[in-house]
């Protein structure tokens, strides 16, 4: 065999399995942090870092003039906290975050200035009527935040305390659904973004949002959300191609892991594409570990997570399609009221997923280990080729399986292969089979798969 012809056929045997060997290598290509020319020191602008000065326009400074010069590296040296409002990454900036250094949100939220309208997504359809961030880049290339220090949102300066529970099971509330930072690091339409080993804690709302962006790499990140505050999402990814997240620990309070196709935030629909999650680490306070579309969504493809543990969540595995007639209408995602209402259908793409890979994923949860429903109003086309190998589930319950019967037969080659399902309680008068649990839709395979019933614990 020349080796002309077997790096041919393994090129053929990496897009048989749904991800081309060119497109990953050039994601890690990416992801390897390239030399930096030159060093701006952000306290050589004025910066300070004694938590109460606004640094605001020095680190932005710093940012502006590094890429005007060509790019390199804007430096927060350790030594304290460097209060700032909205931040924007510019083209070959990589904002370094020194080990010892906080950014730390300011607590007026009326200083985070309102996305305007963009030309490259559909700002007016912000989720949840939000508009601000604490991170808000659009449309740059080769931008990044590294370092081993620390970006706090200061997330209860936007939050009160009443004596009645919220949802989270706290008795914090916040101020205002619309004046604080949705979104701590907000990436929109760039290319060549990376995130890597720094902190992000105590974020507003989601702790980062990557928007139909290519070649993302995410390394070594750790996210901490303060359970007291609803809504802090982990590592959300909406309409991305080319991603590789690796190494990462998430400690979330909503979602630990999103994996979505935004369609309606974006100009064009495209697929979400070409994801890499591997060695990572996920909790979730009160949802998913690993939430995989929402209502409106549009295709997701060729998508591998392997060696993932989650040692808690609410639920373990969710793919999830309401309708907007279904009771989760009255989520603002995708936004409604205010004068918005569903785009077109002629603009969007019917949802689809394909190719989508669990490998050595081992979830321990209080309810649900995997729920999948499919509501009758969605514009569904199918799901298939998915698969879950070597994985293990120890939850409350079974799996929530729920499709409307129109769509039963759109599933297509699922298959479990050396997974087990531990659960405590159930609602069957014995122990389920996987045909009491996959009643609702065809077209699944179990390969020495196992449903076990935990013992009660002796008094």
């Amino acid at each position: 065999m020349t080796n002309r012809y077997a790096m041919k056929q393994f090129g053929r045997k990496k897009k048989r399995n749904g991800i081309a060997f060119a497109a990953v290598a050039a994601v890690f290509a990416a992801c390897a942090a390239p030399a930096t020319a030159r060093t701006l020191d952000v306290t050589a602008y004025g910066a300070k870092p004694d938590g109460v000065t606004d640094n605001t326009a020095a680190i932005q400074k710093a940012i502006d003039d590094c890429s005007a010069k060509g790019g390199g590296r804007v430096l927060v040296p350790g030594g304290g906290a460097y209060m700032t409002y909205t931040l924007s990454l510019k083209n070959n900036v990589d904002l370094h975050i020194d080990c010892g250094a906080t950014l730390l949100g300011g607590e007026d939220p009326l200083k985070y200035p309102l996305f305007g309208h963009s030309e490259h997504w559909n700002a007016e359809r912000a989720l949840r009527f939000n508009y601000r961030a604490m991170f808000y880049t659009v449309a740059q290339t080769n931008v990044s935040i590294s370092g081993a220090g620390t970006i706090d949102g200061n997330n209860e300066k936007f939050h009160h305390w009443e004596p009645k529970k919220n949802w989270t099971g706290y008795n914090w509330w916040r101020n205002s659904h619309t004046n604080v930072t949705g979104r701590c690091v907000f990436f929109v339409a760039c290319r060549d973004v990376r995130l890597d080993d720094v902190l992000i804690r105590n974020p507003g709302g989601w702790a980062n949002w990557f928007l139909d962006c290519d070649r993302v790499g995410v390394r070594g990140a750790r996210i901490e959300c303060d359970h007291r505050f609803p809504n802090g999402d982990g590592l959300h990814f909406g309409g991305c191609r080319d991603v590789v997240v690796s190494d990462c620990v998430v400690d979330s309070q909503d979602d630990a892991l999103v994996i979505r196709c935004h369609q309606e935030q974006m100009k064009k629909s495209r697929p979400c594409e070409r994801v890499l999650v591997n060695n990572c680490v996920l909790r979730s306070a009160r949802c998913y570990a690993i939430r995989m579309g929402w209502r409106g969504d549009g295709p997701m493809k060729d998508i591998l997570l392997s060696n993932i543990v989650c040692p808690h969540s609410r639920w373990g595995i969710g793919f999830f399609y309401p309708d907007e007639a279904s009771g989760w209408a009255k989520h603002k995602d995708p936004p409604r009221g205010q004068g918005l209402v569903p785009p077109p259908p002629e603009t969007l793409i019917p949802f689809y997923m394909k190719n989508v890979r669990f490998s050595n994923v081992h979830i321990t949860c209080e309810d649900e280990p995997i729920w999948l429903k499919v509501d009758n109003g969605t514009p569904f086309q199918y799901m298939r080729d998915i698969s879950f190998s070597d994985c293990s589930f120890r939850s409350g319950v079974p799996p929530h399986i729920e499709c409307c019967a129109k769509y039963r037969r759109r599933f297509s080659n699922w298959r479990f292969s050396n997974v087990t399902f531990d659960f405590r309680r159930m609602k069957w008068a014995k122990k389920p089979t996987a045909a009491d649990i996959f009643r609702a839709v065809d077209g699944f395979e179990f390969i020495n798969t196992r449903f076990s019933l935990r013992a009660k614990p002796a008094k």
